[in-house]
């Protein structure tokens, strides 16, 4: 039984260590770790789940895992990013207090439904390197 202690706190010990050896742009990133990329809603696009008709998506790595953001393109400028997540009750919890950026959604599902593109497509923006601006539909 102390052998199996020791094998666990051991493990316990080596990926505190991993996550200490990661670099601190992954775990609290700063402004120029950020990508993004500027986004508008197509001309027939049904399924647009933001009230802004333009914003920018952005991804950056937190604690190692990619986070993705929409700031909305509107007068006053928003104070805050949106958290968008396909966690439904974690993005809620993170986004409390921020009415005015999702359009109205019948459910849970049709919600999903629309931000999950959003998401898909802000992770893999997470996979340019840091810094990265895009302009066009390249994602």
């Amino acid at each position: 039984m102390p052998a199996a202690v020791g094998i666990v706190l051991a493990a316990g010990l080596s990926l505190l260590a991993g996550t200490i050896a990661a670099e601190a742009s992954d775990l609290i990133p700063g402004a120029e770790d950020f990508r993004m990329q500027v986004i508008h809603k197509a001309k027939d696009e049904a399924e647009w789940p933001f009230v802004a008709e333009s914003g920018v998506l952005a991804c950056a790595k937190v604690l190692n895992k990619p986070a993705v953001y929409f700031v909305p393109e509107q007068k006053p400028e928003a104070t805050r990013a949106f958290v968008l997540d396909t966690d439904l009750l974690g993005m809620s919890l993170v986004n409390m207090g921020m009415t005015d950026v999702l359009k109205p959604y019948g459910s849970l599902e049709a919600l999903l439904k629309r931000i999950t593109p959003f998401v898909t497509m802000g992770r893999r923006l997470c996979a340019q390197p840091p810094g990265t601006s895009l302009t066009g539909s390249e994602l």
